[in-house]
């Protein structure tokens, strides 16, 4: 087990109390496995960046690890060390 920060984007960033959340993940754990941390740590992304009842990322959400993007239906594999973001597809200004 290690801990890995996960920095928040968009509309996760507003709900979240910080924008960069720690949640614990074993070595190798794929996107089910971040996102299920990631409900418990905020209910709230539930329904919104998560599908309800599923571990998948909702339309216009996707994770950056280390630099390299993923949607829905993709994976990955988290190591120590590595960068990890949630965030919107699309954002406005």
């Amino acid at each position: 087990m290690f801990r890995c920060p996960v920095d928040l984007y968009g509309f996760p960033s507003e709900i979240a109390p910080e924008r960069k959340v720690t949640i614990d993940l074993r070595e190798g754990a794929g996107m089910a496995e971040v996102i299920a941390e990631l409900k418990r740590e905020i209910p709230g992304l539930e329904g919104h960046a998560f599908r309800q009842g599923e571990n998948r990322l909702a339309d216009l959400y996707k994770f950056n690890l280390n630099g390299v993007l993923y949607y829905d239906g993709m994976d990955f594999r988290v190591a120590p060390g590595d960068r990890l973001a949630l965030l919107t597809l699309v954002t406005g200004g």
